[in-house]
């Protein structure tokens, strides 16, 4: 199987489903990831119930308020849910900072986890996951590493995080984040670490549709940026394009 593990839609901001459809012919499933600014998730749930099998959900919540851990708890209601959106920043109001994730560990839902690569590799991120041993975490576009620029000390703290088994990233968010056009190159370095670091199970893949003007043939060399890396494996490049997904989000089967 081949899945997206972050694709957006919506009915603003971003394309409705009815845009993505059309892509399922280069891709078998794709995870529907929840777009900042919006806690609203039942869109996104009523295309995963529309489409059985191809769609899973990772959510948001207000991550400010006293009463998002009981919104986690009510998102896993539906079986469509495998996941909350965030920031490494992210901490709970109230006597316990870190109730939100131990929220999402407590439903075993994901949680999927945005940058800045600085708010990742701050050793405060670390100590959370410390806090809250049972918590399952995706770091989103390689944890929002700029290429070629990256802090090299931050990256390293990104690739120490690895040690934590139950800490993933995602290839993806090149054209946010790379200083060169496809084949991205100045991101290969980067890669291969990461590669070496998390092993190709703990490595989900996007092939960033939401990317701004999208070209014809975008999944194709998306898929073909996987494929063409020499420093992958063949079980790598299985695992990467979507045995990942599928074992983290719980799709195909």
């Amino acid at each position: 199987m081949i899945i997206d593990s972050h694709v957006h839609v919506g009915t603003w901001k971003y394309p409705e489903i009815s845009a993505y459809l059309p892509q399922l012919a280069d891709v078998d499933a794709a995870v529907l990831v929840q777009f900042v600014g919006n806690t609203d998730n039942s869109y996104l749930l009523r295309c995963a119930e529309a489409h059985p099998g191809r769609f899973a959900v990772v959510a948001m919540v207000d991550t400010e308020t006293h009463g998002a851990p009981e919104h986690v708890a009510r998102l896993v209601a539906s079986p469509h849910v495998k996941g909350v959106r965030l920031w490494a920043a992210t901490r709970s109001p109230g006597p316990d900072p870190y109730a939100l994730w131990r929220a999402i560990a407590a439903a075993g839902l994901v949680a999927s986890v945005r940058g800045p690569l600085a708010d990742i590799a701050d050793p405060a991120f670390a100590t959370l996951l410390d806090e809250v041993p049972g918590l399952t975490v995706r770091l989103e576009h390689l944890g929002f590493t700029t290429y070629p620029d990256a802090d090299p000390a931050h990256f390293r703290n990104f690739l120490a995080l690895a040690e934590r088994p139950l800490v993933h990233t995602m290839w993806a968010g090149f054209h946010a984040n790379s200083g060169r056009p496809y084949p991205h190159p100045d991101a290969d370095p980067f890669l291969r670490e990461a590669v070496a670091a998390y092993g190709a199970r703990r490595v989900t893949w996007s092939g960033d549709w939401n990317r701004p003007d999208p070209a014809p043939g975008d999944y194709k060399s998306a898929i073909n940026h996987v494929l063409e890396r020499p420093y992958l494996t063949d079980e790598d490049k299985r695992w990467i394009l979507g045995g990942a997904s599928a074992a983290l989000f719980g799709m195909g089967g």
